[in-house]
């Protein structure tokens, strides 16, 4: 509609410059203040066709700015709307992986009471799962490393068929480094993303080690997989602990949570 008005004034002073040009012979019929009457036509017909030719200068240089307005307003609307298909989606991944973490969290608590060994290896292995999925990845593993002997203590992993091969001073340098992730080289030459747990005060630490290239998981998901690291970690203690007869159960899952903090930031 805005298009249609600026065409039909456009139009309209068209006209009018047009009629006015016809009509200025039969306008001018006698000399007027010293110039004949052909010299004042010849004025007034050039003075309509420049204000014509500059109308339509204007004009066209309005109509370029319109379409450039128009084009920004189209590139914003284009990217709030990938900012809000993108927003929703980011809800989604997060209530998916909270309601991954409750689960992890309700068989955690459900473990530290059982008496099978094969239900703690199977949580454990659920855990290198839910961990893989969240970083993409169809390959992850959880390591329970001695730090002042560099041994191994538990491996579990999810995917027993590929087992990812980091060797422990690589795990033993993330930890002294204290960063929240760290990427290096698997000794079968794939990318290996490692994810530490929280805790520092104890030789035995946790890591969760995922094949994935460097800068391929955000710093959210990272922050996540810490949780899952810190969950892990505080199975194991709470299982390493469990025959004792004098410590109540859930005692060692509180103790447990008082010593392994996962946060999300």
């Amino acid at each position: 509609m805005r298009k249609l008005i600026r065409l039909e004034w456009v139009s309209v002073l068209y006209l009018v410059l047009f009629v006015l040009a016809v009509l200025t012979p039969r306008v001018i019929t006698h000399d007027w203040y010293g110039m004949d009457e052909a010299q004042i036509e010849e004025v007034l017909i050039f003075f309509f066709g420049m204000t014509g030719l500059v109308s339509f200068s204007l004009y066209e240089r309005l109509m370029e700015w319109w379409v450039k307005e128009k084009e920004v307003a189209e590139r914003e609307r284009d990217t709030a709307r990938k900012e809000l298909v993108s927003s929703y989606e980011y809800i989604g991944s997060m209530n998916r992986q909270i309601d991954a973490l409750k689960r992890v969290a309700n068989e955690t608590a459900a473990s530290v009471v059982a008496e099978d060994d094969t239900t703690h290896k199977e949580l454990f292995q659920s855990l290198a799962a839910s961990a893989a999925t969240l970083a993409g990845s169809r390959h992850a593993t959880i390591r329970v490393v001695a730090l002042d002997r560099l041994r191994t203590i538990r491996e579990y992993h999810a995917d027993p068929q590929s087992p990812l091969q980091v060797a422990n001073k690589e795990l033993l340098r993330s930890h002294e480094e204290k960063n929240p992730s760290s990427s290096v080289r698997g000794e079968n030459g794939n990318d290996i993303l490692i994810i530490p747990s929280d805790r520092t005060s104890s030789p035995a630490k946790t890591f969760i080690l995922i094949a994935a290239p460097p800068h391929a998981i955000n710093a959210n998901d990272t922050d996540l997989l810490r949780v899952y690291a810190n969950q892990a970690e505080l199975l194991y203690h709470a299982l390493s602990r469990k025959d004792r007869p004098s410590i109540d159960s859930m005692a060692l899952v509180r103790e447990a949570e008082r010593r392994v903090v996962g946060h999300i930031s």
